[in-house]
């Protein structure tokens, strides 16, 4: 009985108390509260059972900095989503009035050159229902030189008319044309032109010709008349 009894005693731990019955009296049996030291079988039973919980709060540990990190990148791969996007914008942005730019430009470089020896063709015919012939005259007035273009009386087909094929007249208005936009001078031609009343005619005696003024300096008179 003894011995079963020191047996059990062996067996608690440090910290508990024991009541044990023997015959009518109850012993109490208390551990030093003030050791500290655990028992072999403390640390049997933790190293069996404690393991557990350790690997337990450690893999709980673990998964914590994992889920941590996993927002971390995700937070990061949207942020730099979001400033690609932003930067794409941007360069689309800049292409886009790159390219307005430069349409802008080609069409108004269209526009200048849009008006040819046909446009001018076709104006003459549109207001006199004829293909005149045109050529720059030189006219001294009060000791000033003056240049007009002037819409003569020779109509294509005729037979004063003194280029030899339509192609040879079309070339020679286009020269013309080409001269009026060098000076600036293609606007106010045309103005006048749709504006008077006069018109080329042949049989007369002089022969009446339609004098188109070109404002001019006395260098850009020069030069033209050579």
């Amino acid at each position: 009985m003894m011995r079963a009894f020191a047996a059990f005693i062996l067996l608690l731990p440090a910290t508990a108390t024991a009541f044990v019955a023997v015959g009518q009296r109850q012993v109490i049996i208390t551990s030093p509260a003030s050791s500290l030291k655990s028992s072999p079988l403390d640390d049997f039973l933790g190293n069996i059972f404690g393991n557990d919980d350790k690997k337990k709060n450690d893999d709980s540990v673990k998964n914590i900095n994992d889920d941590d990190e996993e927002i971390n990148l995700s937070s990061f791969q949207k942020e730099l989503s979001k400033r690609q996007q932003q930067q794409d914008m941007m360069t689309d942005s800049e292409e886009m009035a790159s390219v307005m730019s430069i349409t802008d430009a080609d069409d108004n470089t269209e526009e200048e050159e849009e008006f040819d020896g046909y446009a001018m063709r076709d104006a003459i015919l549109n207001k006199w229902g004829e293909c005149f012939d045109v050529d720059f005259n030189r006219v001294d007035s009060y000791g000033f030189r003056s240049v007009y273009l002037n819409i003569l009386p020779f109509r294509l087909g005729g037979k004063r008319f003194r280029h030899e094929t339509e192609l040879d007249y079309l070339c020679h208005l286009q020269a013309v044309v080409e001269i009026l936009q060098k000076y600036d001078q293609l606007d106010y031609v045309l103005a006048q032109l749709n504006e008077t009343n006069k018109k080329p005619r042949a049989g007369t005696s002089p022969l009446i010709a339609v004098p188109l003024r070109l404002d001019l300096t006395e260098e850009q008179v020069n030069q033209i008349l050579g």
